[in-house]
């Protein structure tokens, strides 16, 4: 990502010279004044990330190791890729009930006329659903249980792939490790951690419903016109949003602190965030780098397949189309999300790493550590 930033800069820099050349002038003194301090400030932002990376470098290379490790653990254990497809089950299940559920309760509303004059002496007719408090209620509790549902539903895979990570991290021998280790998660995820996994998921309902109950007063506060009431709760949507993305990622590593120790959420909650200030290299170092390689995975899995769609549809019904391209976007779309859904399990994978590495180099030494690979490498380069 640092080299976009001196490209960016150096882009910017050489069109507001050339335009500042140009006799007569194509744009205006303001235009290339903010072209030109616009390419200051990508160098700047560009010098600070290589800084950065520099001082990063020990924690970046542990964080490369922590990436080949998930990548190894994963292809120890295959069946850890059904975890996406159990949650979309799930997730579907859950749906076809909530469905029926909004339907029946948008059902429950009062149908009332209204008539709008229009030219020609005739009047339009228009109608409208009027609900009444309770049924606003219902509907609000109705959103609460969707909310919460669906990221239980996400709370459960992620333990159960942290949980199996964890049990391949913690073996001496990590050729024995199987996909028994992800069956076994799944059982002692519903056996024991469920509460756990209700528990961080009801308070990011909660979060979300606040945001969502702030998009309806929004929205009462355009009707009316208020300059200052919009800007007001812009403001505070933007702040619920930024607490939903810390309590996001807060419950991602409590439940990763749950699968290692076994401990409650408000345990495991508690000792990831003073992991988390004890480690903050390491975990930005993780980040930055598990950042790029998903996203690079991504774009590779949607490109490939969209390529290989183009291909198909060209051959067997590119005659029937009046454009492929249409049809093609929608496959780059719904594989960039397919690919995103499942290399979740591979960032839920590196994090779990990083974290039972921490645990391995704080409870044990020497010959007695689990840490194997780059991991070792890193130990006996930095800490031996």
């Amino acid at each position: 990502r640092t080299p976009c930033f001196f490209v960016a800069g150096a882009y910017a820099y050489r069109h507001s010279k050339m335009w500042a050349e140009q006799d007569p002038p194509t744009y205006d003194q303001r235009a290339i004044d903010v072209t030109l301090y616009g390419s200051y400030a990508s160098f700047g932002v560009g010098v600070l990330l290589l800084l950065l990376l520099c001082c990063l470098r020990r924690h970046i290379q542990l964080a490369i190791g922590c990436v080949k490790q998930a990548g190894r653990a994963i292809a120890r254990m295959p069946l850890i890729v059904l975890v996406p497809i159990l949650q979309a089950i799930g997730l579907i299940a859950f749906m076809c009930v909530f469905t029926v559920y909004a339907v029946y309760l948008a059902s429950l509303g009062h149908v009332t006329v209204k008539n709008f004059p229009v030219p020609g002496d005739i009047d339009m007719a228009v109608r409208t659903y009027e609900f009444d408090e309770f049924v606003e209620r219902c509907g609000w509790y109705l959103l609460f249980c969707l909310f919460w549902t669906g990221n239980f539903i996400v709370a459960v895979g992620d333990m159960v792939v942290s949980m199996a990570v964890a049990k391949w991290y913690f073996t001496h021998n990590k050729r024995e490790a199987s996909s028994v280790y992800v069956i076994s998660s799944v059982f002692d995820t519903c056996f024991y951690h469920l509460g756990t996994c209700a528990y961080g998921s009801l308070i990011l309902a909660i979060v979300q419903l606040m945001r969502a109950i702030l998009a309806r007063i929004q929205k009462q506060a355009k009707k009316a016109n208020s300059k200052v009431a919009d800007c007001l709760l812009c403001c505070c949507q933007c702040c619920l949003w930024c607490f939903e993305k810390c309590i996001k990622f807060l419950n991602k590593n409590a439940y990763i602190q749950t699968a290692i120790f076994g401990t409650s959420f408000c345990t495991s909650a508690r000792e990831a965030f003073f992991l988390i200030l004890r480690n903050a290299g390491r975990i930005g170092a993780i980040s930055y780098v598990s950042g790029l390689v998903l996203f690079v995975g991504k774009l590779f899995i949607s490109s490939v397949t969209t390529i290989l769609s183009y291909f198909v549809i060209v051959e067997y019904v590119g005659e029937e189309l009046y454009s492929v391209a249409g049809p093609v976007v929608v496959v780059f779309i719904i594989s960039y999300f397919i690919s995103d859904m499942f290399m979740d399990i591979f960032d839920m994978g590196i994090s779990t790493i990083l974290q039972c590495f921490v645990a391995d180099e704080e409870m044990f030494d020497g010959d007695t550590c689990y840490a194997e690979g780059e991991l070792q490498k890193w130990i006996d380069n930095y800490d031996g």
